[in-house]
Formats: structure tokens, sequence, C-alpha cells
């Protein structure tokens, strides 16, 4: 972790493996997340890994194309009005950890944009934006609607998405010479997502 997100995310150091962080009357911790996740990302490991090598190839080439339909419907704001500000808000953010959250959404668009043109990236983001998505909806945003804390909230989403996803990377990305994502960047992702309406931070049909 680097200084900065020390300094602005502490939720961000919570350990997910120790009982009692969640449930103070724990003796046991039992982790259902993440044997699901090494299947489902080692079943995408081959393709990760063709991306990374074809990516490079597209890159001395200079080989590009339009952004892909399935991809730009991640890149689409769905409906509603409000921004990544005011949904975090919503969702019990401070605004310190609100500026950290637009910082990374930052970092991730930079690199983004810098590739965004080349089919491989393309489809490496299209895969990441699913995964996150997916574990987002099924794990995550449940918890959200029980009124979690932002803390036990951000833990979920190091645990069932960060780290996973970084695991996935590490493990595909020999050949990575280009994108070399970072957990900054899976952040910004997810930031990037809520911003398009894609993420809820709160139950908004309930409020």
């Amino acid at each position: 972790m680097k200084q900065d997100e020390k300094k602005h995310v502490s939720y961000q150091t919570y350990n997910v493996d120790q009982a009692g962080q969640i449930n103070p009357s724990a003796t046991t911790v039992n982790n259902n997340y993440v044997s699901e996740s090494t299947v489902v990302y080692g079943s995408h490991s081959t393709r990760m890994d063709a991306y990374f090598r074809k990516l490079r190839e597209e890159i001395e080439r200079n080989t590009t194309q339009e952004i892909i339909d399935d991809l730009l419907e991640y890149k689409t704001k769905l409906d509603g009005r409000k921004g990544l500000e005011e949904k975090l808000t919503d969702g019990g953010f401070s605004q310190q950890d609100i500026n950290w959250a637009l910082r990374k959404k930052q970092q991730y668009a930079k690199k983004a944009t810098r590739f965004e043109c080349y089919p491989s990236a393309q489809e490496i983001n299209l895969l990441l934006f699913g995964e996150i998505k997916a574990k987002f909806d099924r794990y995550v945003f449940p918890r959200i609607k029980k009124g979690e804390t932002v803390e036990i909230v951000m833990q979920l989403i190091d645990e069932v998405i960060v780290s996973p996803i970084m695991r996935m990377l590490n493990e595909n990305g020999a050949h990575d010479e280009d994108l070399h994502y970072t957990s900054d960047h899976i952040y910004g992702m997810v930031y990037y997502l809520t911003g398009m309406c894609h993420l809820n931070w709160t139950d908004y049909d309930n409020l």
C-alpha cells in the first residue's frame, strides 16, 4: 500500500482473516469467497495470458479499433443523475475517502485512455469489468442493503474483488509489458463503474 493510501483510507488496513473484525464474538473465520474466486479466475487464465501476448503485438504494429460494443456498455452511463461523489456520499463515505476514490478513478482513467483503442486491452478491461460487477452485485451489495458500515464494505471489496483480481493478473501477467495494473487501478475501476451508475453504494429502491 502506498503512503497516501495509508493516510487517506484507514479502512484498507482491515484484516478479513482475523476473527472478530466483522463479528466481535467470533472465534473462527470462514472465508466463503476464496474458493469460488479461484475457480472463476482460473477459467480465464489462458485467455488473459493470450490477451497480454496479443496486446504487445498490437502496440508494436499500431493495430487499433473502435471500442467494442460489450465494453462500450460499461463506458455508457446508465439512468441516474448522480455522479461518483454523490453516490459515495449516499453510501456514507467521508469527504477524505471520497477524495481518495476520485484519485483512484483518475489514475485508472489515465491508463485506460492510453490503451483503450487496442483490441486486446479492451478484452482485458471487459473481463475485469465483468468480474468486478458480478462480485459486487453478488457479495457486496447485499451487505450494503443490510446496512453494513463503510469499513466492512471496503473490507469485502478488497477480499472478493481487488485481491482476487490482483492474484489473477499476477498469475497470468508474464507477458504483460504494458498495462501493469496495480490494486490502485482495480479500485479505480470500481469507482469508475460507480460513477457510470453500474454499481450502487446504497439501496436507492428503499430510501
